[in-house]
């Protein structure tokens, strides 16, 4: 059995293959009986090719481990315990928390293995101080801390690393602060706060770095809010995505996506009533509305399923009439096309934003922001007359209505030819804008 056993292993590693998992399992069976047989230099030149071949395979710990372990029993047997406490730290390499049966082997195996386990932690940390060090000098902050918190625990000699660990993770959030990289100066920050809480500088600038953050947040918030009112959703968009990379599931992207939905239900709902009015060029509009709004694809998708199967009918032809006299003229409708603002705005050509003079400075800085709802007639050619504004300041509404009463749009056409309309615009000022 053992010729055979060794005559495998010789060919195995004369071709470069792994043996087989079972013909390993053996040849760690019949170095077992040769230990037993007190055969131990047989038993040690078994196991010393099951060994090699291992090595080539590290997924295989388990039977190294057990390699290790026949190796270090069979030097015992010889009475070298220099090797097996060698072997035996090969052993705790791989294992640090492997522990042998004091009922199982002899008080002397027990000894050996014991101190090997003791120097083989003695070399694991003096490589992990190295290495802590190394990191430190590098700049290498991840692998630092990550060293740290894992090593620490069990090498008590890397706490004296500590303080000057957490000054290297302070001076990478300053770099990253300098550069306006707030997300990667707070990480920093923070680590070295883990490392020593008292670190008064990171204290203050994990503090300050948060403000940063939360104004830049902001800043997206406000930004979003303009390009969704403008209607500019491909930007609205972009903002979208930066404002849920930085809060997540937080009230903020709660509100966006909830404002998101109402205006989505809204052009729906208007999609549903014009259903069979003929008015094509609403129709158009509308679903271009849709299918521009939400900010990923799937968004809303509960509510346009909502969206009413209908055909947008064309113009009807003349009808051919044959008569003498001329036909009597087809009277025009009469009164003007009732129209959301929202969709009223996709018609929009041309917006002069209000002036903000001085006077309505000081009121803005009295009231913060103020919204004002302009009533507004679009003509059949697309010009604007302001019909109505709410009682309240009259330079705030004077400015409003001198704005609006310049904006142009696209004229609005139905079966019927050219259509006036009236519509709401709410206005929306706030200093800084």
């Amino acid at each position: 059995m053992f010729q055979t056993a060794f005559a495998l292993l010789v060919m195995f590693q004369a071709v470069a293959t792994p043996p087989p998992p079972d013909e390993v399992k053996d040849a760690l069976s019949h170095a077992e009986a040769l230990y037993y047989a007190a055969r131990f230099n047989d038993s040690i030149g078994l196991l010393t090719r099951v060994d090699d071949v291992l090595k080539t395979q590290p997924a295989r710990q388990q039977e190294r481990i057990e390699t290790k372990l026949r190796l270090a029993l069979a030097h015992i047997g010889l009475n070298d315990t220099v090797q097996a406490r060698s072997d035996f730290m090969a052993l705790f390499a791989m294992n640090p928390d492997y522990a042998l049966d004091a009922q199982q082997f002899s008080p002397k195996v027990i000894s050996v293995a014991t101190d090997a386990k003791t120097d083989q932690a003695k070399a694991r940390c003096i490589t992990a101080q190295t290495d802590a060090r190394g990191f430190m000098e590098s700049g290498q902050t991840t692998a630092l801390f990550d060293l740290l918190r894992s090593a620490t625990p069990k090498c008590p000699g890397l706490a004296a690393l500590t303080p000057e660990a957490a000054e290297t993770f302070f001076k990478a959030g300053l770099a990253s602060y300098k550069r306006g990289e707030f997300s990667n100066a707070l990480s920093s920050f923070e680590s070295a706060l883990t490392l020593s809480p008292e670190h008064e500088l990171a204290l203050q600038y994990a503090d300050l770095t948060r403000s940063k953050l939360q104004l830049e947040q902001d800043q997206v918030v406000v930004q979003w809010q303009r390009d969704f009112d403008a209607h500019r959703f491909d930007a609205a968009k972009a903002d979208y995505g930066r404002i849920i990379a930085a809060n997540g599931n937080s009230a903020t992207t709660a509100h966006v996506n909830e404002e998101y939905r109402k205006a989505l239900t809204d052009l729906v709902d208007n999609w549903n009533r014009s259903c069979g009015h003929s008015d094509a060029a609403t129709m158009n509009a509308l679903r271009g509305q849709i299918s521009a709004l939400p900010p990923v694809p799937s968004f809303g998708d509960d509510i346009r399923a909502r969206m009413t199967a209908c055909e947008e009918t064309k113009q009807p032809a003349a009808p051919v009439v044959v008569q003498t006299p001329p036909p009597a003229p087809v009277a025009k409708p009469v009164g003007c096309i009732e129209m959301q603002s929202q969709l009223a705005l996709t018609r929009l050509k041309t917006r002069v934003d209000p002036v903000i003079t001085s006077e309505l400075r000081v009121y803005l800085k009295n009231n913060s922001e103020a919204t004002v709802r302009a009533k507004a007639r679009i003509s059949e050619s697309g010009d604007v007359t302001v019909t109505g504004m709410p009682e309240g300041n009259p330079i705030l509404t004077n400015v409003i209505r001198n704005a609006v009463a310049q904006w142009k749009f696209m004229p609005v056409r139905d079966v019927s030819g050219p259509r006036c309309v009236d519509t709401e615009f709410p206005i929306l000022l706030r200093l800084g804008q």
